[in-house]
């Protein structure tokens, strides 16, 4: 249930944030449950810094967005993040790299869908844990490369 708070947060925070070229950094706090996220859209804008090691930022990206959040719960609190981000290496490539990170984790529960050459790759531990990640790897639209969703939650 918690992974779903954080989920819902860091989507509304990432639909709030605005896109420009300078980076910009907005902190949003839900007070009735002590959730916050804190967006970074902009260029030149480094990696979330709550990023799990099974779910690293790939070698030469460029990120474009981040979110770092936090959500409360009966059961405590998780972190967790998104991070948009674009890099020349193409998507199965990227996946082999992702697959690899999970394969190296305690990560267990796994998933992936192809759907015309997007490429979703899912991880959480076994027995609801608390800590996943889904990493959505999309061709980029001028043929060079990926751009890639990277959205991880950590247990609590």
């Amino acid at each position: 249930m918690a992974h779903r708070h954080t989920l819902s947060l860091i989507l509304v925070a990432a639909t709030l944030a605005g896109c420009g070229p300078s980076p910009k950094e907005r902190t949003i706090r839900n007070p009735e449950t002590g959730e916050k996220a804190t967006v970074t859209t902009g260029q030149g804008i480094a990696a979330p810094r709550n990023m799990p090691a099974y779910a690293p930022l790939y070698p030469g990206a460029v990120v474009e967005s981040s979110v770092d959040g936090v959500s409360a719960s009966a059961d405590g609190g998780q972190r967790g993040g998104m991070v948009s981000f674009r890099t020349s290496a193409a998507p199965a490539k990227v996946a082999d790299f992702y697959r690899g990170r999970f394969d190296a984790s305690s990560l267990k529960d796994r998933s992936e869908t192809n759907i015309s050459g997007s490429i979703i790759l899912g991880a959480a531990s076994a027995g609801g844990g608390g800590e996943g990640v889904q990493v959505s790897i999309v061709p980029a639209e001028d043929g060079g490369g990926s751009v890639v969703t990277l959205i991880y939650n950590h247990g609590g």
